[in-house]
């Protein structure tokens, strides 16, 4: 498969799925946070991003890179694995535990913006993207400028433009605006295709109301509440201290092996 992938460290296999407009290299410092916890972690540019291939791409969005995902994870010999993903990566690895359930383990989306599961959903979708329809529309192929539109309108015009983050996420720009925006947050889920033994959704403290209205509603549709983690002040908690995210991993890994008396090491 001609995916850019990456891997560290010994004990249980864990899969990182990274979100709108980030790559793998976004996720080295959390890929080596969680490692740190006993994991063998598997990150990789998802198809379409990075120095992964772009056959194919944009493809069908969330069914596609879950297909990635699964093959991924039987290439690396490590069927059965935990699956963080990360925002719009979130729904990615949902889309996995409902098309490919014999190969990943416990699956947990970390905030997805899965749009599609809110009642006018797609209407919203439809008033969030149009800002950056019509700047293509007059900008054709202004993957930056439409970023920054994106980004202005995700976060009510305070978003700084000009932070490191920003401008490191600026290269993967056109993958956020042709793959994630307008294809992954419109996935649609069946109730009944998601166990809530193998799948968490998970929020910070103090989500985004956005994000905190669609993880109750992935949480009826799933038939578990969302899980709070109490230490997550921030949506990209994963970028800015992996050390949150790498202890709710090892301690809800240690959980569920409990659960199902199976060896996990925390």
């Amino acid at each position: 498969m001609d995916l850019n992938t990456h891997t560290t460290g010994d004990g249980p296999p864990v899969l990182l799925i990274h979100g709108a407009a980030e790559d793998a290299g976004l996720l080295d410092a959390q890929a080596k946070a969680i490692a740190a916890r006993g994991f063998r972690v598997i990150w990789y540019d998802r198809r379409g991003t990075g120095g992964s291939t772009r056959a194919g791409w944009p493809g069908a969005g969330a069914p596609g890179h879950a297909d990635d995902a699964a093959a991924l994870l039987h290439e690396q010999d490590a069927a059965g694995a935990t699956v963080l993903g990360f925002s719009s990566g979130g729904v990615v690895a949902l889309a996995l535990a409902a098309r490919h359930p014999g190969s990943a383990g416990r699956v947990i989306a970390w905030e997805p913006p899965a749009l599609s599961v809110l009642p006018g959903g797609r209407d919203l979708h439809a008033e969030i993207v149009a800002p950056m329809d019509e700047h293509l529309r007059t900008h054709p192929g202004d993957w930056r400028g439409a970023f920054h539109v994106m980004l202005g309108v995700l976060s009510g015009g305070r978003a700084d433009l000009s932070s490191p983050a920003v401008r490191r996420m600026e290269r993967n720009a056109e993958a956020a605006l042709r793959d994630d925006s307008p294809l992954i947050t419109l996935h649609d889920f069946e109730r009944g295709a998601l166990s809530p033994d193998r799948v968490t959704v998970a929020v910070g403290a103090a989500p985004d109301p956005l994000h905190a209205e669609i993880a109750e509603r992935l949480g009826d549709l799933i038939g578990a509440p969302p899980v709070v983690v109490r230490d997550a002040d921030d949506h990209e908690i994963y970028l800015s201290r992996p050390e949150v995210l790498a202890g709710f991993l090892a301690e809800h890994a240690a959980t569920s092996a409990g659960r199902h008396g199976q060896n996990a090491r925390p």
